[in-house]
């Protein structure tokens, strides 16, 4: 049985609809993301599961119980919030207690649980220290400790590692990972950074216009991204989208039909959208001229910008300290990764690609 199960959850306001009809299950131990662009919905649903929004439609289960009209406290859930929400006048020994003694938990097992907490997360030597005394990463433990001492069924974290700079996040988010391996409970996390959700995810959720596009594991949704619009969210940087067409077994991409490769097996005649991520294409003694407009150096890989005709394009080398700004150089793409959507409906076709390398 499914932790947590969500069955056609609605949410709206007015006559604006939030969130149209989100259906999930999530499993004991498993790190479900919710990902997508600002006003996607993600942290409407979030919010529904933890009861801070109503539900306009649909049921709510957790741990097998409906839940869908409980107060929160009632729902056997913790929140971690993108702000910490931490008493600044309490002492963090009393921040990760509080929560504790308004359910009437003894004084004694109240600290012999906030020192069990505080010990896991290595935070034991603040306690006795004010929320303003610490970091953010410091913070964000705390926040983390807080939702950790209740022990509940579900764990619900809204972008809790925005507030942080960049090498703090890094080392957040291997300790979120572990943690969660750790306490196996189900966990409902909201992002819109997409390296977050590949990294920590057993699946990712993602969202737009309150619709769910694709649910996967984040390989799943990387290599066969279900519609255009997953195909150039996921990825950094991002999936080279193209107009394309077929005819006469060739498929040629571009405004200008400025690149050419071998139509797959099974591709319909007509005009599709074509997407070659950064990584399928590479430099070549023999290709198509590529205007290299600037060069990004990523320490092991080189991205090389710039044009094919009149479209941008973008290709990610090994590291390369040879092409400059300015240069021309040949490019060339790995059929097999190229992806063909429909053009009406956008969803992706599931077609075999030749392994001739792309000519003009």
């Amino acid at each position: 049985m499914a932790e947590v199960s969500l069955r056609n959850l609605r949410k709206t306001y007015g006559g604006v609809t939030a969130v149209e009809g989100v259906n999930l299950d999530i499993a004991k131990g498993e790190l479900i993301v919710l990902l997508g662009p600002s006003g996607c919905g993600k942290s409407t649903t979030l919010r529904m599961v933890a009861g801070l929004e109503s539900i306009s439609g649909g049921e709510l289960f957790i741990g097998g119980r409906d839940v869908t009209n409980l107060e929160p406290k009632d729902r056997d859930i913790a929140m971690v919030f993108q702000n910490y929400a931490l008493y600044p006048h309490k002492t963090i020994r009393a921040n990760l207690g509080f929560g504790l003694k308004m359910r009437g938990m003894t004084t004694a097992d109240t600290a012999r649980r906030v020192d069990e907490v505080a010990e896991m997360l290595a935070i034991t030597h603040l306690l006795d220290r004010k929320p303003r005394q610490l970091s953010g990463g410091q913070m964000q433990r705390v926040a983390l400790g807080r939702a950790l001492v209740r022990d509940p069924a579900v764990f619900l974290l809204d972008e809790p590692l925005s507030n942080l700079d960049a090498k703090l996040r890094v080392r957040m988010r291997e300790e979120i990972a572990l943690l969660q391996k750790r306490i196996g409970k189900a966990m409902v996390y909201v992002t819109h950074d997409q390296t977050e959700a590949m990294t920590l995810a057993d699946r990712i959720v993602i969202m737009r216009d309150g619709h769910v596009q694709q649910i996967g594991a984040p390989l799943e949704v990387y290599d066969r991204p279900r519609n255009v619009f997953v195909a150039g969210f996921i990825g950094s940087p991002e999936m080279n989208l193209f107009p394309a067409e077929i005819g006469e077994g060739r498929l040629r991409m571009g405004p200008s039909d400025d690149m050419s490769l071998p139509a797959p097996s099974g591709a319909p005649d007509g005009p599709l959208v074509a997407g070659i991520r950064p990584e399928a294409l590479f430099v070549a003694q023999e290709g198509i001229p590529f205007a290299v407009r600037a060069v990004e150096q990523l320490g092991s890989q080189t991205l090389l910008i710039g044009r094919i005709g009149e479209h941008q394009l973008r290709v990610m080398e090994d590291r390369r300290d040879d092409i400059r700004a300015g240069d021309t150089v040949n490019v060339s793409a790995d059929p097999a990764g190229v992806h063909l959507f429909d053009k009406e409906t956008e969803l992706r076709l599931a077609l075999s690609a030749s392994a001739e390398p792309a000519r003009n």
